[in-house]
């Protein structure tokens, strides 16, 4: 299989896996939030997002029947700030204060048994306040406590908690993306930018998921609702700037154009912001919205024609959960939104990517750090490593015996091969915590920092007899403390220089 053809199975893979992962999680979303008890007939339908000109309430009014046993009220998502119910005529509760977000929690409710009718209908009616729009998705129903209390978790589980979730993975990547720009190419600088950017907006666009019931302000509520209706433009054009860095369409990626994209979802949200009249808002939220697709079609078409097949699987899963949730808005329906879930998984997968990147960098490094202190010939440190070993210690100094003569009479082949040998027992016989290093030609040293120095020479003899018995072949060598390079070694080579002096006369004589 050729490269081109590989590349087509990847992505064919990867645009694969992306659907059915889609379809998997619309599926799994509808199924947890399917009726499971006595569902109420409401007199108007439910299913519709109502949007509102100025804060509000709407009424809803149903019918139930009590069978004695479901008495616990399950509503599957509510997109209110307030809600009050009424049952056969009494209030029984309310949930929020009209400041908050209501719908990131499902929300159930036990009604007191004595209030309930067995024989005959029982009429329901809620009270639905709203800020921007109001709204009721799926089909509220009763049953016991227990399955009310275990569906509302695993509701709340991947809704709400996959916004946390959300948050923490950004801030992760935030962390990760921070770390790599040190060490990072101008290039990858400039990807790793737009992505830090596109985080810090990630996190703003999912704070309301999570900030609900309460805020004590109408105002600051109607600040979250719009930073999350205009925080995910600014998510997908760094995204896109980011993967535009990474292919060559950047080279018709004009200046005037990334003004535009960054300068159009800046004055939405300004004009957003500084707005009081909520029909405007709802406005340049389908603006923004349109926006957001197109985005999403540009991403889209830029990793398909540049075949950046490492994206295929995040960019097609965002897509799908963009289109989805864009028909969802532009369709008026209070289903599930899935974008979240895209923009998650593409920042979950470049985080995973920049972790990769930065242990394959580290790798490279260390790489480069050992090839720069590794002697080539023998495999031992070489003398850069003197420059890293800390001081302290003692230093000795070693010089092969008659070195010389065997290079001059056998050849550097064969002395290479010795030198190769004596390296190898050397390092075998001393411990970890100590350093072994090639200062050149035969000229050794090591730094011990696991001996004493009173016992250099008992372990330097030891050394000495087993070179003798594996190569035939012996060591001088002297020793002085470790404190300053420089100075240790003049100590050292005045010792070996001295030792050598003793056994030449002895030879001699």
């Amino acid at each position: 299989m050729n490269i081109t053809e590989r590349k087509n199975v990847m992505t064919l893979t990867a645009f694969s896996t992306a659907v059915m992962l889609f379809f998997a999680l619309v599926f799994t979303l509808d199924n947890i939030n399917q009726p499971a008890g006595e569902i109420i007939r409401w007199s108007s339908k439910i299913g519709d997002y109502v949007k509102l000109e100025k804060p509000q309430s709407v009424e809803y009014h149903g019918v139930f029947s009590f069978d004695g046993i479901n008495d616990t009220l399950v509503f599957q998502k509510v997109i209110a700030t307030r809600m009050d119910i009424f049952i056969n005529g009494k209030y029984i509760t309310t949930f929020g204060d009209g400041t908050g977000n209501l719908w990131p929690n499902a929300i159930t409710l036990r009604i007191p048994n004595e209030i309930l009718k067995k024989d005959g209908k029982n009429i329901i009616k809620l009270r639905i306040y709203g800020i921007v729009g109001v709204g009721i998705y799926g089909k509220p129903y009763l049953t016991t406590l227990h399955n009310a209390k275990v569906i509302a978790d695993t509701i709340n589980v991947f809704r709400n908690s996959i916004s946390f979730v959300g948050i923490g993975v950004s801030a992760m990547i935030l962390y990760l993306l921070l770390i790599a720009l040190e060490s990072a190419r101008e290039i990858e600088r400039r990807v790793y930018l737009n992505i830090i950017i596109a985080s810090v907006f990630m996190i703003l666009s999912l704070l309301q998921f999570v900030y609900r019931e309460s805020s004590g302000s109408s105002v600051v509520y109607l600040i979250f609702e719009q930073f999350a209706r205009t925080s995910p433009m600014f998510v997908l054009t760094f995204l896109t700037f980011a993967i535009i860095e990474l292919t060559s369409f950047q080279a018709h990626f004009k200046n005037g154009f990334k003004t535009f994209t960054v300068l159009l979802p800046t004055t939405l949200t300004s004009i957003m912001i500084y707005s009081t009249k909520i029909k405007f808002i709802h406005i340049l939220a389908e603006v923004a919205d349109i926006y957001a697709v197109i985005l999403l079609a540009l991403i889209v078409f830029i990793v398909a024609r540049y075949r950046v097949v490492e994206f295929v699987f995040p960019v097609t899963f965002m897509f799908l959960t963009g289109l989805q949730t864009f028909y969802v808005l532009m369709a008026k329906r209070v289903s599930e939104l899935t974008i979240h879930y895209g923009r998650i998984v593409f920042l979950v997968y470049f985080g995973m990517t920049t972790l990769g990147k930065l242990k394959e960098l580290s790798e490279k490094h260390e790489n480069l750090k050992k090839e720069n202190l590794m002697d080539h010939l023998t495999g031992v440190m070489n003398r850069k490593a003197i420059d890293m070993i800390p001081r302290g210690g003692t230093l000795v100094l070693m010089d092969l015996d008659g070195f010389k003569l065997i290079n001059d009479k056998y050849g550097h082949i064969e002395g290479d091969k010795l030198l190769k040998k004596f390296a190898g027992i050397i390092s075998s016989n001393i411990r970890t915590g100590d350093y072994f290093i090639r200062l050149g030609g035969d000229e050794f040293c090591i730094v011990f920092k696991t001996v004493e120095q009173k016992d250099i020479p008992k372990v330097m003899e030891r050394l000495y007899n087993e070179c003798r018995n594996q190569i035939g072949i012996g060591f001088s060598y002297g020793y002085g403390p470790f404190d300053n390079f420089d100075t240790a070694y003049d100590i050292a080579d005045k010792m070996m220089y001295e030792k050598k002096n003793l056994i030449y006369k002895s030879q001699k004589r």
